[in-house]
């Protein structure tokens, strides 16, 4: 499959289909994010404020199913984890905002 590829682009107050792209060293601010079971590429992305849709089958004995969803709950904890050590994800003393998180993800 070929991916449409989106190079250093940023992406505000936008639903974002993430599935059947390659985003590399874009910038997502307050965007809803749809990943779907199929090939996607995340490289050196950003998130602020975003959510994610994740529609996802994990297959009953499949450790490839459960090791892509780890991958991708890992990169969204990663990335709060970054936040709060920065003081600004909502919660962390002072700060109402989520940071730039930079992180590299793919998913097949």
């Amino acid at each position: 499959m070929l991916l449409t590829k989106h190079d250093n682009k940023t992406f505000e107050n936008q639903t974002v289909y993430i599935s059947g792209q390659a985003f590399i060293n874009c910038k997502f601010i307050a965007c809803t994010l749809v990943l779907r079971e199929t090939i996607y590429h995340l490289d050196q992305c950003s998130f602020e404020r975003c959510n994610w849709h994740v529609d996802w089958v994990l297959l009953w004995g499949s450790p490839e199913s459960i090791r892509e969803i780890k991958s991708l709950v890992g990169m969204i904890e990663n990335a709060q984890q970054q936040a709060i050590a920065a003081g600004q994800l909502p919660g962390a003393p002072g700060t109402t905002e989520a940071p730039s998180t930079t992180t590299t993800t793919s998913g097949s």
